[in-house]
């Protein structure tokens, strides 16, 4: 089973079905125990696929990879059971108007190779790539969740979704995978921002490049409310955690055109156990080369 994972992880489509079909069956088995209708817990086993194929690259134990998808797959029961009521409730569409999510599913089980993912993504909006990023590639992604962060209403979110579907499904129709610039782009700044917040408060070098990659007129948005503009504003958050000893842990960051999702685990020292909240998230937007705004979470 390591094998297939490794060269799923390489863009084997073949690999990649072999390991939907042995897995399939228990993970239908397990969302039926959860969900307790077959409907719903097809959905969220066609959401687990999806999800984990999009962040199969953080996967860096293959051996790791049947209880990793059963994390997901329990997560994204557990999600939809909470949120399924108030969807019908604020989001009901008229029925000819209504999305079909299954194709779309289907069309994401059926990738074969990751370029062409990201060749679909790049294509979207900031504004509809960053809903959907943090949807499918990061650990905040109910609604309300996704509302608070970027500070917009739970039905903004859910009609943002909507139309990035819809026109996610249309470049997925028009895009090949021969271009695999956008791919290659998404993960260089993966491998960016890991090096710099990896270290950023161990190494100098890394935190002025970092600093130095943040527009000079940053706008930083709290979830809070509170605004802040200019990259001072973070140089100065950064020194305020070096005096008191803290540190990140557990990254986790994914990217796609000029949106990345970047999630980290808070380390606080003994004398200081409760400075900094358990883990945080950044929604950094890039205008070329440079971030131009940062939404900031920090979970209570």
């Amino acid at each position: 089973m390591k094998e297939y994972v490794k060269a799923a992880q390489s863009g084997d489509s073949v690999a990649w079905n072999f390991l939907y079909r042995q897995h399939y069956p228990w993970m239908y088995a397990t969302a039926l125990q959860i969900c307790g209708n077959s409907p719903a817990a097809k959905d969220a086993v066609q959401e687990s696929f999806i999800t984990a194929y999009l962040k199969l690259q953080q996967l860096k134990d293959a051996v790791a990879f049947s209880g990793w998808l059963k994390t997901i797959l329990v997560r994204c029961c557990h999600r939809n059971l909470q949120y399924t009521s108030s969807y019908h409730r604020h989001f009901d569409l008229p029925e000819n108007n209504r999305f079909c999510e299954d194709e779309i599913d289907i069309a994401l089980d059926c990738y074969e190779r990751q370029t062409k993912v990201y060749n679909s993504l790049h294509h979207l909006s900031d504004t509809l790539q960053s809903v959907l990023l943090l949807r499918y590639f990061s650990n905040w992604s109910s609604y309300e969740q996704i509302a608070a962060l970027l500070r917009i209403p739970v039905g903004t979110v859910r009609s943002r979704l909507y139309e990035a579907k819809q026109k996610l499904a249309l470049h997925w129709a028009e895009s090949n995978d021969e271009n695999d610039s956008a791919f290659r782009r998404a993960n260089e700044w993966n491998d960016l921002y890991h090096a710099y917040f990896g270290s950023i408060y161990t190494s100098l070098p890394h935190r002025e490049k970092l600093i130095g990659h943040l527009d000079k007129n940053l706008q930083v948005i709290f979830t809070s409310g509170k605004t802040a503009i200019g990259r001072h504003e973070i140089q100065r958050l950064i020194e305020e955690d070096i005096l008191y000893g803290n540190s990140f842990s557990k990254l986790e960051i994914s990217s796609s055109g000029n949106m990345s999702v970047i999630e980290c685990c808070n380390i606080n020292l003994a004398e200081y156990p409760n400075r900094c909240p358990e883990s945080t998230v950044f929604v950094l937007c890039r205008k070329g080369n440079t971030t131009t705004r940062m939404n900031l979470h920090n979970s209570h």
